[in-house]
């Protein structure tokens, strides 16, 4: 079984989180689940999952996000704030609330690309440009503005 990190987030739209993830040079793919966008990391690497949770939070301080990392079976979660870990929590309780295809992917039964043979269109490569993704961010931005009515 190959290590799996994850950035689980609050932020609603999948779109968002993959300009996110490409402007803050996170590698990976977007994939769009039941509980929200999820970020699944190209390099599964502690250095390169760590930069990654440290790069997303740190880019929207006022939220909460959780990295979620699997390593020869075992799970384990943190939660990330403002661009530094806020406390590690316990993995079984995070993923009884996550969508089943998180759990899928953190202990091995599904690989990312299983998921797109059937999922394709719910699944968003961060390999953009970072004007483009700048872009879609502010588009993005002011779409959740508008539908939170501000």
């Amino acid at each position: 079984m190959s290590d799996v990190a994850l950035l689980l987030t609050p932020i609603p739209s999948p779109r968002f989180l993959t300009a996110l993830c490409a402007l803050t040079k996170v590698r990976g793919r977007v994939l769009e689940t039941s509980g929200g966008p999820v970020a699944v990391l190209d390099d599964a690497s502690p250095e390169s999952a760590e930069r990654s949770a440290r790069a997303v939070s740190g880019f929207l301080k006022g939220s909460e996000f959780l990295l979620a990392e699997s390593r020869a079976g075992n799970v384990r979660v943190q939660s990330w704030k403002g661009g530094a870990v806020a406390e590690e929590l316990p993995a079984g309780l995070v993923l009884a609330d996550s969508p089943g295809v998180v759990t899928s992917l953190l202990t091995g039964v599904q690989t990312l690309d299983q998921v797109a043979e059937t999922h394709d269109e719910k699944i968003h490569s961060t390999d953009i440009g970072r004007v483009k993704a700048y872009r879609e961010l502010l588009r993005e931005t002011k779409a959740l503005k508008k539908g939170q009515g501000e």
